[in-house]
């Protein structure tokens, strides 16, 4: 019987003995952002936002607590994350409490953030993957360390991606960092910063470069603020670019070209139920409140 390395050999022979060659296929020409922003630009646009929802200020916490927030922060709200990690620490006033406890107790902690079970175990598979890997459950090192080295480090624990390490970089140790969240990734892709079918750990590896290091703590916050009341999603009432800021900076506005004062500006503008409010952390200290915003 012909073993499958001697026929692969023989359907080669047979081929060239027919004249047949093997054509090499060229790569398609990857397409580029459409609207790739000088330095100059991201700052106008920064100074844009920050006129309009203002600038942040970062006060130091815990990077560990940091990573348990963000893993709690998961497909629930701010108030049940906050619940969620106020009955964690409530429950275990150290991490190692936390390690060393039935992973049921860590679940009836955390009940209040949903999808339990699930943050349960990750949480204390993380703070088993660092007690093996440090010794202990201190990431108080990171403090002394520059941004890179911090994302080389935290980056190696399971599943720990790009936006948890941006997150605890730029609202835990104020270290430059710029996590892209949905907002942050559609906004970008509007303005043409990205590439239309760039995938979120690209967004974050091309705009961690784009965007100035002053900038990118404000910009993260100012462009959820700017997602929630003016560049929608498309599913949500879609965006107002007719009363948007930062048009002038924008490939999809600017292709749309909606005249300041026309009936479709009015129609983009209308929407007096909507509200939006970033809920103050007191404790965590991320961002300032914006109260009743309107569009």
């Amino acid at each position: 019987m012909m073993c499958l390395w001697h026929a692969k050999n023989a359907l080669a022979d047979a081929s060239r003995s027919q004249g047949f060659q093997t054509i090499a296929v060229p790569k398609l020409p990857v397409e580029p952002a459409p609207n790739i922003p000088t330095p100059s630009a991201v700052r106008h646009v920064n100074a844009l936002l920050v006129e309009r929802f203002g600038t942040r200020t970062v006060h130091k916490r815990d990077p560990l607590d940091g990573l348990i927030l963000i893993i709690l922060s998961q497909a629930t709200s701010d108030v049940n994350c906050d619940r969620a990690f106020s009955g964690l620490k409530s429950a275990f006033p150290t991490w190692r409490d936390c390690l060393d406890a039935p992973v049921v107790a860590v679940i009836d902690s955390i009940r209040s953030g949903g999808l339990a079970n699930q943050k349960a175990a990750r949480i204390q598979q993380l703070l088993r993957e660092i007690q093996d890997e440090r010794g202990d459950l201190d990431l108080g090192f990171l403090n002394d360390l520059p941004a890179r080295e911090c994302e080389a480090y935290l980056s190696k624990f399971h599943g720990v991606g790009p936006k948890t390490v941006a997150c605890v970089l730029v609202f835990f140790l104020d270290k430059p960092a710029f996590p892209v969240d949905t907002h942050v990734f559609r906004i970008c892709k509007r303005l043409g910063w990205i590439r239309p079918k760039a995938s979120p750990d690209e967004a974050h590896r091309v705009l961690h470069d784009l965007v100035p290091d002053e900038c990118k703590l404000d910009l993260h916050v100012n462009l959820i603020a700017h997602g929630r009341v003016t560049c929608r999603a498309d599913g949500n009432g879609g965006p107002k670019c007719g009363v948007c800021s930062i048009k002038a900076y924008c490939n999809f506005g600017q292709l749309l070209q909606v005249p300041e004062g026309s009936e479709a500006a009015r129609i983009s503008a209308r929407d007096p139920d909507f509200f939006v409010t970033i809920k103050a952390k007191k404790e965590l200290g991320e961002v300032e409140a914006i109260d009743q915003l309107k569009p």
